[in-house]
């Protein structure tokens, strides 16, 4: 009877199959001594059937999880709204039939729930039950638990079956992190505990040790024995105290902290530990303005963030670490949603590893997303990060390309009532403006081009916009003659930054390019010296960086502006 699980016919609505149903009166029997009593018996129960599935086709409607009807005799499988919606498909992009359920069960699901179906037909059950794993359209799965009556005719035999089917993915996501909760819990008691007990063994070598210093006070080859013993000694207990630290948990109190030792401390437990081909850059301003925060959250933000940048450098390269004070105006925050005008300390960690792709960069906060092989990674660091950055009102972004690198920066606000320099506002100096020169600026973010625009206007350009390199190319065609420069992103769809800039110099070998990217490694790398564009804007920008850069650009001679 269920061979053919996932191969039936297209589907009809239950009001179109109810020739198929159980108890529908069969002819070909013993005629009724009282024809117009069975005409008008059969119209009643017709009448009433017709009832009974109008009032199921109303509630399948009105219900939001999904409503499956499962005719076993002819195969036929018909579902509500619900599972469109639940799972991101519009009306008409599924095929109605047995098979588009069954072929969106996961791979390592599927044979486990057709045959727990298979089992509970031929068996007499009046009830299946199963969780599994649904693709979704966007290929994503969704975790499910999928309930199913069976009804059955005079001989037992299985004739249709009725059920629904639950989302429990968000269910699942929490159960996940309350056990993940658990196990930090228990490895953050059980560092604790080790933690005590190195330090109970440290203490009595490092005291020793003093003594012994006295008695081989003679002794040149004793003083450096011991001086090696003693150094090593204290840089244990330098890391047993970062354990103990992280041990403590994340919800401990906030207080005045300086970033600049924190990066110090971190590169003392980084260095010794991860590969030697990974070479690690620390660079922290002197007057860096301290934040108030919960030191051992940061210390958790930034480790999260450099074991991802080593496991993204399997083969080696460099870890840079960097903290410095920014400024934020009206125009940097209009370019980040979440970023508000202020004093900001801003904490950078950049790798040169193979770099994270498009498709997946807006999928790396998500909870439980991974890119790492099983066992390697649960999919919480980043999300951690995330939340833990939010809660002290920063924010953070992210900017990376495939084969070349990734740079998370975060902006801590700092705390004006701790500052121990005075900042100039950030308009206090005079900015260079524009002598009605026409820009053409190039981004596929419509608040970056929106307000680069807003902020160029004020400052005494005109500008021209476009989406994408393609446009950009089409708008320069048409004013080569009157556009003094050309801002481009390097990262658009359509046609890239590199393509873009290419074309550009076949059109007009003189023509002045901006390259803006977050990625500073492109005004080192190939990039910048294949394509003779010498100026860089880094993103975000204030500004006055803008205007200066811009200004800059366009006063220089011509010779210098192009290779």
């Amino acid at each position: 009877m269920c061979s053919n699980l996932s191969t039936g016919p297209a589907v009809g609505h239950p009001d179109n199959q109810s020739s198929q149903l159980v108890g529908r009166p069969q002819p070909g029997g013993m005629r009724s001594p009282n024809p117009e009593r069975e005409s008008s018996d059969r119209r009643q129960s017709d009448r009433a059937l017709r009832q009974s599935e109008e009032r199921f086709k109303f509630i399948a409607r009105a219900v939001s999880d999904v409503v499956w009807d499962w005719d076993l005799a002819a195969n036929t499988f018909w579902w509500n709204d619900g599972f469109l919606t639940t799972f991101g498909f519009a009306a008409g992009e599924l095929e109605p039939s047995v098979g588009s359920w069954t072929g969106r069960i996961h791979p390592d699901e599927r044979q486990r729930v057709l045959d727990g179906i298979h089992h509970a037909i031929a068996n007499g059950a009046e009830l299946w039950e199963a969780e599994y794993r649904v693709a979704r359209k966007d290929g994503t799965y969704a975790f499910v638990l999928d309930r199913g009556i069976i009804l059955r005719d005079a001989a037992g035999r299985g004739t249709r079956m009725v059920g629904g089917m639950r989302d429990l993915t968000a269910h699942k996501q929490l159960e996940a992190q309350s056990l993940h909760a658990q196990r930090m819990e228990s490895i953050g008691t059980l560092a604790g505990g080790i933690a005590h007990d190195l330090n109970n063994v440290l203490t009595p070598i490092m005291l020793s040790i003093e003594l012994l210093r006295n008695d081989a006070a003679n002794d040149p080859r004793h003083q450096k024995l011991l001086e090696s013993i003693y150094t090593n000694s204290r840089r244990g207990a330098d890391l047993v105290r970062q354990v103990l630290s992280f041990a403590r948990g994340v919800d401990g109190q906030r207080s005045a902290i300086r970033l600049r030792q924190l990066l110090t401390e971190l590169e003392g437990i980084i260095s010794p530990t991860f590969p030697r081909n990974i070479r690690i850059v620390t660079e922290a301003s002197p007057t860096l303005w301290p934040i108030t925060a919960d030191p051992s959250q940061m210390h958790q933000v930034l480790l999260n963030l450099v074991v991802n940048a080593r496991d993204a450098m399997p083969q080696g390269g460099t870890l840079t670490l960097t903290a410095a004070n920014v400024t934020i105006d009206a125009q940097f925050a209009g370019m980040s949603k979440d970023a508000r005008p202020g004093g900001y300390v801003l904490l950078q960690v950049t790798d040169t590893g193979h770099g994270i792709p498009a498709g997946l960069r807006e999928r790396i906060f998500d909870p439980y997303f991974t890119t790492k092989k099983p066992g390697h990674g649960n999919g919480i660091g980043l999300v951690t990060v995330h939340t833990i950055v939010h809660n002290h009102g920063g924010f953070l972004n992210v900017e990376s390309e495939v084969g070349k690198g990734t740079t998370f920066r975060i902006y801590l606000p700092a705390d004006p009532a701790l500052r121990s320099t005075v900042t100039v506002p950030p308009f206090a100096a005079v900015l260079p403006r524009g002598r009605d020169e026409l820009i053409l600026v190039a981004d596929d973010e419509p608040s970056i081009r929106d307000i680069t625009r807003q902020t160029l206007e004020a400052s005494g350009y005109r500008v021209l916009t476009a989406a994408d390199g393609a446009e950009a190319v089409a708008l320069y065609a048409s004013h080569a003659t009157e556009i003094a420069l050309v801002i481009t992103d390097m990262m658009m769809p359509i046609m890239d930054g590199t393509m873009t800039i290419q074309v550009l110099q076949r059109i007009n070998p003189a023509v002045r390019i901006i390259v803006a990217s977050g990625l500073d490694s492109w005004k080192y790398g190939a990039g910048a010296a294949n394509s003779g564009v010498y100026d860089y804007l880094p993103k975000p920008y204030t500004t006055e960086t803008l205007l200066k850069v811009i200004r800059g650009a366009i006063d220089r001679p011509a010779a210098a502006a192009v290779a």
